[in-house]
């Protein structure tokens, strides 16, 4: 016959049992806490654009010399034969690729008409790429400017392509003269620019790029 087993001998096992569970609990909430808090998505707002205005001209500040004027805009007949041939002329003294001064002539010509005051010339354009882009490539458009202002530089019924070297340079040529400032003036220039720049040092190379661009003749 089995003896039974005395009682005595049963409660301190279920005694250990239960603790053993509950130390198990808490170290599974533990680690679940840690897991979360250190997985949780960040959910705080991203860090507010600067607003800090642009810095102050210099003293002695200067608008750009005038630089040999494009064709006259036609808007109703084809003017891209004139266009192209003023680029390939100037390609050689200003060392810039024809295609590239062809898009910033079609720029100044599109504001001669839409924005006579603005006085924007293709050379600030030019110094814009030279320190902007080096020199090479459509301007660098931001792109609030670009949701803004983005328009086809030609009126073939195609969107606008920030890629394309004529539509960025229309694009921030609209956005320039939007200011109502006129840039043949040391004033309004400055302040255009340094508005699009942020940078006094980099207004300073544009001012030298375009007065260097300028400078050059047809032959």
């Amino acid at each position: 016959m089995v003896e039974p087993t005395p009682s005595g001998d049963i409660a301190p096992r279920r005694s250990s049992s239960s603790l053993w569970l509950a130390l198990g609990v808490v170290a599974t909430g533990l680690v679940l806490m840690f897991t979360i808090g250190t997985t949780r998505p960040d959910t705080s707002a991203p860090p507010a654009p600067s607003t800090a205005p642009p810095p102050s001209p210099p003293p002695a500040a200067a608008a750009p010399r005038l630089a040999v004027a494009p064709p006259v805009d036609r808007p109703k007949l084809s003017d891209e034969a004139e266009l192209d041939a003023w680029a390939r002329k100037l390609a050689v003294p200003t060392k810039l690729a024809p295609g590239v001064l062809s898009a910033y002539g079609r720029a100044e010509m599109r504001m001669h008409g839409e924005a006579p005051n603005c006085h924007l010339s293709w050379a600030t354009l030019a110094g814009l790429g030279q320190v902007q882009a080096v020199g090479s490539g459509p301007l660098p458009v931001p792109q609030q400017i670009w949701d803004r202002w983005s328009s086809r530089a030609v009126n073939d019924a195609k969107p606008a392509d920030l890629r394309n070297p004529a539509d960025a340079a229309y694009t921030l040529a609209r956005y320039l003269c939007s200011t109502g400032a006129d840039l043949a003036t040391a004033t309004g220039w400055w302040q255009t620019i340094l508005g699009y720049t942020r940078s006094l040092p980099d207004t300073q190379d544009t001012l030298a790029a375009a007065d260097t661009f300028a400078a050059a003749k047809l032959p």
